[in-house]
């Protein structure tokens, strides 16, 4: 295999291959019939692998016939006549691996049952007797070798012409039937002897399933080549079509239209120029007599801004043409159409410190719609809430109890009202509070001395509001003492002497359960809370 660099796909057939000749060179044992089949597995493995990367391949070669014009197109259409003949082939070889298998065991009777059986569970795994007849006939019949020699000749032959005549010499395609082969005594062989005589069913299986690795490589090689004839001078695409790419098609009155107009897969050395009209839906060539915009290119790209100042409400549309040098530098001239609309201004409503209103708070609202001053701004609410206007466009929305409003800011132009937009919003109650005591949460261990002068503190972890707060109005205290389960009930955040008592008596490493904690949120109520407080003495 010198005179050329092997590809990291040839190397690793090649060393697969050089070991399955030392196995053939041993004495056939359980071990070495084992290793067959594990070198089995690994080629299929490979083919499978094979095929991945073919179909990747030819999903990328399809996207680039796609856009690559007539000529991309002509090497594609080669490249599927390489899949072709390679599936073919592969298919050949599949097919012969399972009369192979039906020929040398019994116990296997349908082509279809040969292909469904693993080669661990074939039972005539180490005969050669009837795969060497198979393969090289006897004296009433041919063998399956030489129709295979003749196969893979024909093969070979019809994917080189695939290619240029130039890269013929580049093409390394395997599958090699020619040459003097050499048997562990150095006497001379023809291919068929030298891979099939003696060689056992699980051998013969890796071979044929070696040289389907080397069908697929051998496509994959020529279609690559294939590939790589879409030089950088053709079009890149077969149907060219101008696009036009907008910021935005929906514009506040008094703003600028923006869009890039470029062709698909385009070429950044080119430079091309636009005219355009507005008005029309569809350029016509008389119409570039009369187009007095134009706006010039770079890097493949135009880019069209188009004011829409002086303009009423209501969809633009326009029309127009780009011109851009092909590879040969002749011009050529694509038209493109598209819309955009001038709206009237729409509301902004941003809250201030959440996504949903919590009831109970004076949620702080702002609310905006350009070009209208925040003075000339309201809003209207439906829903169990109440609403407090602050300053210019500012709000404070208090909901009473859970479900859902629905805000409208309006506008006053002209000394009319007239609605801007509108936005339903979720009302949920503030979430529980964390219990604090004496500065332990559930789980940690407190000192009975601080336990007994502890507050219970109920904290609001993460809340967005940073004025919220709750305060405990009362909890329960339980605690095991001399085996009976005692409690106290407190009213308010801090041990009273009855709890203080009862602690005193405890020792190290005993249970206290603060539980039945009720708070006063901001709204003003209390709130029972279905958590308890599990703390460690020490």
């Amino acid at each position: 295999m010198a005179g050329y660099k092997e590809t990291p796909r040839q190397k690793m057939i090649a060393m697969m291959y050089l070991v399955l000749t030392a196995m053939l060179a041993l004495n056939v044992s359980k071990d070495i019939i084992q290793a067959f089949v594990t070198v089995n597995e690994s080629m299929e493995q490979t083919n499978n692998s094979f095929d991945k990367k073919l179909r990747e391949t030819y999903s990328k070669f399809e996207s680039q016939a796609t856009i690559g014009g007539a000529s991309a197109k002509e090497w594609y259409d080669k490249a599927l006549i390489a899949k072709k003949l390679s599936d073919s082939l592969v298919n050949y070889l599949n097919h012969m691996k399972n009369e192979l298998i039906v020929f040398s065991d019994r116990s296997i009777k349908t082509l279809e049952q040969a292909d469904t059986t693993p080669l661990i569970r074939i039972k005539a795994k180490d005969n050669f007797d009837d795969p060497t007849r198979f393969f090289l006939g006897t004296d009433v019949s041919k063998g399956k070798a030489e129709d295979l020699k003749r196969v893979f000749k024909d093969y070979k032959e019809k994917m080189t012409q695939l290619v240029k005549d130039e890269d013929h010499p580049k093409l390394q395609l395997g599958l090699i039937t020619e040459g003097k082969f050499r048997d562990e005594y150095g006497a001379v062989q023809t291919w068929e002897k030298h891979y099939f005589y003696h060689t056992i069913l699980s051998a013969d299986l890796v071979i044929l399933n070696k040289y389907i690795a080397e069908v697929r490589n051998a496509e994959f090689d020529v279609v690559s080549l294939l590939s790589s004839y879409i030089g950088a001078t053709d079009f890149k695409f077969n149907k060219i079509a101008a696009k036009v790419i907008p910021n935005r098609k929906y514009l506040f009155k008094g703003e600028e239209y923006q869009a890039e107009v470029l062709v698909a897969a385009y070429d950044t050395t080119s430079t091309p120029n636009i005219i355009y009209r507005l008005g029309i839906d569809k350029w016509l060539p008389s119409y570039a007599s009369g187009a007095s915009n134009v706006t010039s290119g770079e890097l493949g790209m135009a880019h069209l801004k188009i004011s829409t100042a002086g303009m009423d409400y209501g969809p633009k549309k326009f029309a127009g043409v780009i011109t851009i040098l092909n590879p040969l530098g002749v011009e050529e001239q694509y038209e493109f159409a598209d819309e955009f609309v001038v709206q009237e201004p729409v509301a902004v409503i941003s809250l201030d410190k959440m996504s949903v209103l919590y009831i109970g708070l004076d949620n702080p609202i702002t609310v905006s719609v350009p070009g209208i001053p925040p003075d000339n701004l309201d809003i209207k609410i439906s829903g169990p809430a109440e609403v407090k206007r602050l300053s210019a466009g500012k709000f404070e929305i208090r909901p009473t109890s859970p479900g859902s409003l629905k805000m409208q800011v309006y506008a006053n132009i002209e000394n009319t009202s007239r609605l801007m937009g509108e936005r339903t919003l979720r009302l949920l109650p503030v979430p529980d509070p964390t219990i604090v005591v004496g500065g332990k949460t559930a789980g940690q261990s407190i000192a009975l001395a601080d336990l007994q002068n502890a507050k219970v503190d109920a904290v609001l972890k993460g809340f967005l509001f940073d004025d919220v707060r709750f305060v405990v109005t009362r909890f329960e205290v339980l605690a095991s003492i001399g085996g009976l389960t005692q409690s106290v009930t407190v009213k308010g955040n801090i041990m009273n002497d009855e709890a203080k008592s009862m602690l005193r008596k405890l020792g190290s490493n005993q249970q206290v359960i603060i539980s039945n904690i009720s708070v006063r949120g901001p709204d003003g109520k209390d709130r029972p809370l279905s958590t308890a407080v599990n703390l460690k003495t020490i």
